[in-house]
């Protein structure tokens, strides 16, 4: 046991601690040990003059030094130099020493900030709905495979279905899938911050990973409404990932589609950051949905946490609340299937048209009075100036530009 005290710290058994014991019913004090637990110095004679004063006898004294004290049987509760030195400040007056600070240090550790980041995450991801969930770090091999990465294998595993280190979180959100649908829980989206391995050049190497996975209706059954039943879409899943890049902090995030998704997937993509790549998404294959007892399709995301962090930024701006009212002006147009909505923002920027605040996508449409390999998509062009309100004209000229921009780069037929 370590005894701390306002002058230092005493190890328990050190000459130190306790003073030579003194005649049965004597206790000895030494001043300078009142100075030292006090943090003050309270002169001898005063400590002395206190103790007398409250019916103890001096049976010796030693200078400056140190004074033995005969302890009058009704004081039971005198029994070592400490309580002697608690005597004498409840005399002295505890309003006259000086309150100071604890003493100690205050650890710190560089993955502090990781941890802070992790947490807000959490915090993130769960007021989007989601759930936390922690799967197993050892594997099978057939699991650990599946993302074409070269495995950690154990030296001595336990069993053959944990004999390597996973390297990817989207395997065990997909049995924890199976598990929640086995217990009638088919409706579930949720989450898990964790450690993926690899085998690099023959030494393992690790890193931080954020996988997400939804399955089932979007939300809770409702008594009526056409949302009573609706089912998990890849839309939901990018939503959440937008969603959670904007409060994050992770700025120009972008997507681009697998011309190959392999085994796992059967449609897949990359979600980057500026020009690099910082996770993949995309719908679980048929097979393997089957295979887990699952019934709806399954939308998985998995990030590289490393990469994430080092894209995010904290800074945040404020922007004053509009003063002047906007106009709205709607595109409708048909484009070749295979034209994203990244395409369209991407071509709406490179008119850059003046005073354009946001662009967003409320119509896709596939069927009659379209061509087979097309499909019409509609959009609302919203536009507002921080100087003033618009005037038709100017809009109208900013917005020719940008449907001419779309029939060039997307070969695109504007609707009337």
């Amino acid at each position: 046991m370590i005894l701390e005290t306002a002058g230092g710290r005493l190890a328990k058994g050190s000459v130190d601690a306790y003073p030579t014991p003194a005649e049965p019913g004597e206790i000895t004090l030494r001043f300078a040990k009142t100075d030292q637990l006090l943090g003050i110095a309270v002169p001898a004679d005063k400590q002395v003059a206190s103790l007398k004063g409250l019916g103890l006898e001096e049976t010796a004294r030693d200078g400056d030094t140190s004074a033995t004290f005969r302890i009058p049987t009704v004081r039971v509760d005198l029994k070592r130099e400490v309580d002697l030195i608690e005597e004498v400040v409840r005399i002295f007056g505890v309003n006259n020493v000086p309150s100071t600070p604890p003493r100690g240090c205050v650890g710190t550790h560089p993955f502090d900030a990781t941890h802070d980041a992790f947490e807000e995450i959490r915090t993130i991801l769960t007021g989007l709905g989601l759930y936390e969930a922690q799967t197993q770090t050892l594997v099978s091999g057939e699991a650990a495979a599946i993302t074409g990465v070269a495995p950690v294998a154990l030296e001595y595993p336990l069993s053959s279905e944990q004999d390597k280190l996973r390297t990817s979180l989207l395997p065990g959100l997909t049995n924890v899938l199976q598990h929640n649908a086995n217990h009638d829980t088919p409706d579930v989206a949720m989450f898990e911050i964790g450690r993926v391995f690899r085998d690099d050049d023959g030494s393992p190497a690790e890193g931080w990973r954020l996988g997400i996975a939804l399955t089932g209706r979007r939300f809770l059954p409702f008594h009526e409404g056409e949302n009573r039943d609706a089912i998990n879409e890849f839309a939901d899943l990018k939503g959440i990932i937008e969603e959670f890049a904007d409060q994050f902090g992770m700025r120009g995030v972008g997507y681009e589609r697998d011309a190959e998704s392999g085994d796992f997937f059967i449609e897949s993509g990359s979600v980057r950051g500026g020009n690099k790549p910082v996770g993949t998404l995309g719908q679980l294959s048929p097979q393997l949905a089957r295979r887990h007892d699952l019934k709806h399709p399954v939308y998985l995301a998995e990030f590289d946490l490393d990469l994430a962090l080092q894209r995010r930024t904290t800074k945040r701006g404020f922007k004053a609340l509009p003063a002047f009212p906007g106009t709205r002006r709607d595109i409708a147009m048909i484009v070749p299937e295979g034209t994203t909505h990244d395409a369209v923002l991407a071509s709406a920027r490179k008119a850059k048209p003046k005073h354009l605040e946001s662009v967003e996508l409320f119509d896709v449409y596939r069927g009659e009075g379209v061509n087979e390999g097309s499909k019409s998509v509609a959009y609302a062009f919203h536009y507002r100036s921080p100087e003033g309100t618009l005037k038709d004209k100017q809009v109208d000229a900013v917005h020719e530009k940008v449907i001419e921009q779309m029939r060039n780069d997307l070969n695109a037929t504007i609707r009337g």
